[in-house]
């Protein structure tokens, strides 16, 4: 092994190699400065004088299957100018203190991409602990500044991560499908911390787009005054079948035993779409739609709903089908129709824009929340949350299909 080497395959260079022993497993490799002269690592002054010398491990490289350690004499340096006494820098770590070389944590970050924590922990020698600070520092400073520049579409949504976590609030750039920010709760106080950032860009925004929370409308309404709310048809649909469901649940209470038998394992008939049923399927929802006046009144207008997104060509028409979605629905003296037809004509402009910009939704936003769910199942959950915020920063450029 010779210096050139050290410098080719660990980045180490001003440094001598004296010699190499291989003990359980590993490669030591001893190495010392070429500087007979060192500055003081505090002040850099060149008037020090020398005292003892230790020797410290640093983890390198792994060469082959063996990891590798450097085996570094350092000499301890008393400044004569700022009186300082600490040990010489070695510059091919990122620290005084640390124990692992720069290399290292570049090949670290490289492995990263393809291999677990405990993986990457093994391979290199290094412990779980250090290989996800390695990671973390890396994230931080590819993430520290998010430019809001190109930004004309926002996306925002809550996702929950479960019981010690409770709800994150993700914004994206729906057209780009960067994450832009990522805090910790739901609702506006989550948001507070990107108020700042985006109030500088708000003329820029033309959209959000967002689900039927009056939060979050509120909020765009406050912040970006000139931007169009566009709630996502999804998130209509899906309220449809909440109103739907809990009618079946009514419908329910009031039966007798043997009429409960026939609407008994019917949810999801009645929550599905038409077209994706068979024809025994189909059968089964006409029959339930006509023993049970109420459930198929609800149920067909369901569908109906549906084809107001499926049909209407423009924002005009898509009106005049949501109003007359409405007065049937209010027509029809069902409770659970009545409170929906309030809440689409409550948000009747923001449904409007979907068509106003180019049939936008937030189906990403849906898509990459599930994204985050693949993201915890890897690690089996996160206990440090900052650096679960980093990964979610880093998860559009992270591929989740599974390579054969």
């Amino acid at each position: 092994m010779s210096t050139s080497f050290l410098y080719h395959t660990q980045g180490i260079r001003n440094f001598k190699y004296q010699k190499t022993e291989y003990q359980a497993g590993q490669v030591i490799i001893y190495i010392r400065s070429n500087d007979e002269h060192p500055c003081c690592p505090i002040c850099h002054s060149a008037h020090v004088d020398t005292t003892q010398t230790v020797c410290r491990d640093i983890r390198a490289v792994p060469s082959g299957n063996k990891s590798t350690l450097l085996r570094v004499l350092i000499r301890r340096i008393r400044c004569k100018d700022c009186k300082a006494f600490k040990q010489e820098l070695l510059p091919f770590c990122s620290g005084m203190y640390t124990r692992y070389t720069r290399a290292l944590a570049r090949y670290v970050v490289s492995l990263r991409a393809h291999m677990s924590i405990s993986a990457v922990a093994q391979l290199t020698g290094l412990h779980w602990e250090t290989v996800k600070n390695i990671e973390k520092e890396m994230l931080k400073k590819k993430f520290k500044r998010i430019p809001l520049k190109d930004v004309k579409i926002l996306g925002i949504d809550e996702v929950y991560m479960g019981k010690q976590m409770g709800f994150l609030t993700i914004v994206r750039d729906m057209l780009s499908g960067h994450v832009l920010y990522v805090a910790k709760g739901k609702g506006v106080e989550a948001l507070s911390k990107f108020n700042p950032r985006i109030r500088k860009r708000a003329k820029y925004i033309q959209a959000v787009c967002i689900d039927m929370s009056h939060a979050y409308s509120a909020w765009s309404k406050m912040m970006l005054p000139h931007a169009d709310i566009v709630y996502d048809h999804f998130h209509v649909i899906k309220l449809m079948n909440e109103k739907l469901d809990s009618l079946r649940r009514q419908t329910m209470n009031q039966l007798d035993e043997e009429q409960k038998r026939e609407l008994k394992s019917k949810r999801l008939l009645l929550l599905r779409n038409e077209e994706s049923l068979d024809e025994n399927a189909l059968d089964n929802l006409k029959k339930i739609r006509f023993l049970f006046r109420d459930l198929g009144t609800a149920s067909l207008l369901k569908e109906c709903l549906r084809r107001i997104y499926i049909l209407a060509d423009c924002s005009y028409h898509a009106k005049l089908a949501f109003l007359l979605w409405c007065d049937k629905a209010e027509a029809s003296g069902i409770s659970c129709l009545e409170k929906m037809a309030k809440a689409i004509k409550q948000r009747l402009p923001g449904l409007l824009a979907y068509w106003k910009h180019n049939k936008i939704t937030s189906a990403s936003q849906e898509g990459f929340n599930n994204k985050i769910g693949w993201l915890t199942r890897q690690a089996y959950g996160y206990r440090d949350e900052e650096y679960l915020h980093l990964k979610i920063f880093d998860l559009p450029n992270l591929s989740t299909v599974k390579v054969l």
